[in-house]
């Protein structure tokens, strides 16, 4: 069995790329919580909600363990007009359960001492948690196995600049220690995954009486309607599930390249951007896996495997 931690800054596409993984049967050791697309505590909320869904629906015990809520050293600023004041739109989640004592950096390199080789990262969020436990211990890159980043872009075009993607703005000096860390690290870009949005499945997917399509259509309609007349998109996009789709399916990802990636970490216009070294004029050891082209087809048959659950 495979085990995972998911870092998480919990709106709509995090809470359902956890419920992919449970559905295609990983052992997900822990939700961490990081800063990110809304507030802290309503992050958290949002995380232990997803947590007493799966026990109901999973029938799976996951704890969550908050993490940083801020950068290592800049300031940001949370996207409620993206994802909704609740992260789900404007609905506030609320659970009975409570998040655990023990710090989510704490907890990352206690799992990665419990499951050297095995424990797989999947940052769908900005990387302060995972760069804050590289710091504490450097042999840590050695223990996890991979990580999953959705985040950066390979052709310069951004979501919160022009230049830059939000999960690595938000700590581009975090970025760029996971990065050069020496982690197993795969990029899953945002101007990659803008095209590949729900479109026409949209209607399909409304008129599905699953218990789980019918949350979909709650928690997504705000994103989408966002992505569509903010955004210029033709549906909603999916930058936290397709990266988790190609970490639960390699085949996802069409074309991978190994590249060497570094993070523009200043005060400046391009503040979070994604440098590709892709004709190796640095001469620098490639560091990271880019993804380049996803099989569309064979995300959705993920995506509907899960929608038609319950």
């Amino acid at each position: 069995m495979r085990r995972f931690i998911i870092d998480c800054d919990t709106a709509e596409d995090d809470i359902f790329s956890f419920f992919l993984l449970l559905h295609e049967g990983v052992n997900v050791e822990g939700i961490t919580v990081v800063e990110g697309n809304i507030s802290f505590p309503a992050e958290v909320r949002n995380a232990l909600w997803a947590s007493q869904f799966a026990r109901e629906f999973f029938k799976r015990e996951v704890r969550v363990y908050p993490g940083m809520d801020r950068p290592l050293i800049k300031e940001f600023r949370t996207v409620e007009n993206v994802h909704g004041r609740g992260g789900v739109g404007d609905q506030v989640l609320t659970a009975d359960l409570t998040p655990e004592r023990k710090h989510a950096v704490d907890f990352i390199l206690e799992a990665a001492d419990t499951y050297p080789g095995e424990l797989e990262f999947l940052a769908i969020s900005p990387l302060t948690n995972l760069a804050m436990a590289y710091l504490k211990d450097r042999t840590i890159a050695d223990k996890i196995k991979a990580v999953w980043v959705m985040g950066g872009t390979i052709y310069g075009r951004g979501n919160i600049t022009p230049a830059a993607e939000y999960n690595l703005w938000v700590d581009p000096d975090a970025a760029r220690i996971v990065f050069n860390g020496g982690f197993n690290v795969t990029m899953v870009a945002w101007d990659l995954i803008t095209q590949y949005t729900v479109n026409e499945e949209w209607e399909t997917i409304r008129k599905m009486r699953s218990k789980m399509a019918e949350l979909y259509v709650t928690f997504y309609t705000h994103y989408r309607n966002f992505a569509m007349t903010k955004q210029r998109m033709r549906g909603n996009p999916h930058p936290d599930l397709i990266t988790t789709a190609i970490a639960l399916d390699s085949q996802v990802a069409k074309r991978v390249e190994r590249e060497y990636v570094d993070v523009e970490t200043c005060d400046c216009l391009t503040r979070g951007a994604t440098v590709i070294d892709y004709l190796g004029v640095w001469g620098k050891t490639p560091n990271v896996n880019v993804v380049y082209e996803v099989d569309r087809e064979r995300f959705l048959k993920h995506l509907f495997s899960l929608l038609n659950r319950g």
